[in-house]
């Protein structure tokens, strides 16, 4: 089976299943496991999982920007609260997935970089961020470029583009000034020094 870079898989299970098509996923840490929805349809056999709200399954309940492990995992699954929504509106949505405050999309973003460093300084080989370019306030928000150019000492060697449904911008009649439907995407690392 060809793993495509670019589908419109049902969920992010689908997704990590072929990713895991292609490379391997030994000791595993899911830094921000929430509900385990990647791992719906493929798990590691060895997976540890963490997530800061003490509500979910996870086994570890730390805050991702401050890990208390050393270089200890093969693997290393990032998929923070990357939507730039600045004031909630999606009700139990944004619950699910750590949004629900009112943000600043800086404040955001600041999160996401700083969890990209942690989790990248916990592993060992392979490292899987889940990010979203998003247009905010008339602007492109590059999460994708702002999460490579933080990463010293990895290469990015593949990225995965989940294709699925977003609301149409702007919403109060402006003139639209940039492409509308902007995929996750799921980096794929691997440390270079």
């Amino acid at each position: 089976m060809t793993v495509p870079a670019v589908h419109a898989w049902p969920t992010n299970g689908h997704l990590i299943e072929d990713v895991s098509r292609i490379y391997d996923f030994n000791s595993t840490l899911d830094a921000t496991y929430g509900r385990g929805r990647f791992w719906t349809r493929y798990r590691p056999a060895q997976l540890v999982t963490n997530d800061l709200n003490p509500d979910t399954d996870a086994e570890f309940h730390y805050d991702f920007r401050d890990l208390p492990w050393g270089r200890d995992f093969d693997t290393v699954v990032f998929d923070p609260p990357y939507k730039l929504n600045g004031t909630p509106s999606l009700g139990d949505f944004d619950s699910r997935y750590g949004i629900s405050a009112p943000t600043r999309w800086q404040d955001r973003m600041s999160l996401i970089l700083e969890g990209v460093v942690e989790c990248g300084r916990v592993c060992r080989n392979l490292l899987l961020v889940k990010v979203q370019d998003q247009v905010v306030s008339g602007r492109v928000v590059w999460q994708t470029l702002e999460v490579v150019d933080r990463l010293d000492g990895w290469r990015l060697v593949d990225r995965f583009d989940l294709l699925g449904g977003s609301r149409p911008q702007p919403m109060d009649g402006r003139r639209q000034r940039h492409g509308h439907g902007r995929p996750s995407s799921l980096l794929v690392f691997e440390r270079s020094r």
